[in-house]
């Protein structure tokens, strides 16, 4: 599993971009998938972290 942490969702779109743009990335993710047993998959999900705080009684 990799979990990355970006500023804000501007720099997430932004590097996303850039890492859809890169052939050798492409290629080496394609290779990657068909290496994958049946019935298992690749998923990526966005979450946006957020600070709460409890407020005091």
């Amino acid at each position: 599993m990799e979990i990355s942490t970006y500023r804000n969702e501007v720099e997430y779109n932004k590097t996303i971009t850039l890492i859809n743009e890169e052939e050798e990335i492409i290629r080496l993710y394609a290779e990657f998938q068909s290496l994958i047993v049946s019935g298992e998959e690749i998923s990526e999900e966005n979450y946006i972290e957020q600070n709460v705080k409890a407020a005091s009684l």
